[in-house]
């Protein structure tokens, strides 16, 4: 099983997209989304502004079900309620243009200054096998070898045996996840995430980062 890590600025509803159908990964982490492949796992840390007691906690990890191009994830009525007129946590706001481009559609996730970074990574990850645990989730064991030290800043990959991904599989699924909140009851904000949610306790912050 290949493993990407990353370390998670905020979690609360855009990157991920919990929204049902699926878990979505269509902004923010260009270099994961242009990589990962269906299979494998994404898993985040939380950050210091997401847990400033353990940077090893997990916020959240899924399995790649599905890789779309952002065209096929704006086309795929499956995902239409992901989009900017249909809840204040949107991630499917890049319409195709007639040029092979997009054209940004207004939303309160991101800014059009984000276009290329976000459309950079190429792809839509979706995941039907998601854990979310919040910004106190459980401490990764250490002999996963998968705790991201000596520098937390961009995302890294690992392969894991068949063995030690059965173990991390069934220490996953005995974490106790936290309840998805309707995306209709979230605040918004203009950062990668809506303001922190009551499932998602976070210190408040004097400014706010971008993923």
């Amino acid at each position: 099983m290949r493993v990407h890590t990353y370390v998670i600025a905020t979690d609360a509803g855009s990157a991920p997209n919990y929204d049902p159908p699926a878990v979505t990964l269509a902004v923010c982490k260009p270099r994961i989304r242009k990589k990962a492949n269906v299979g494998e796992l994404v898993l985040a840390f939380a950050g210091s502004a997401v847990n400033p007691i353990s940077g090893h906690s997990v916020v959240w990890a899924g399995i790649v079900s599905e890789v779309l191009t952002f065209t096929e994830y704006w086309n795929d009525r499956r995902f239409a309620s992901k989009k900017p007129d249909r809840t204040d946590v949107p991630d499917n706001f890049y319409k195709p243009a007639g040029n092979g481009g997009f054209a940004w559609q207004p939303n309160h996730v991101h800014e059009p200054e984000a276009q290329d970074r976000d459309t950079g990574g190429l792809n839509v990850l979706v995941f039907d096998h998601a854990w979310r645990f919040g910004a106190f989730g459980p401490l990764l064991p250490e002999d996963f070898g998968l705790r991201m030290i000596g520098g937390r800043r961009g995302e890294r990959v690992a392969d894991l045996t068949d063995s030690v991904w059965q173990r991390l599989e069934i220490w996953l699924n005995a974490q106790p996840q936290v309840i998805i909140e309707a995306a209709s009851d979230r605040k918004s904000s203009r950062s990668c995430t809506p303001r922190a949610l009551p499932i998602s306790p976070q210190p408040a912050s004097p400014t706010r980062r971008r993923c």
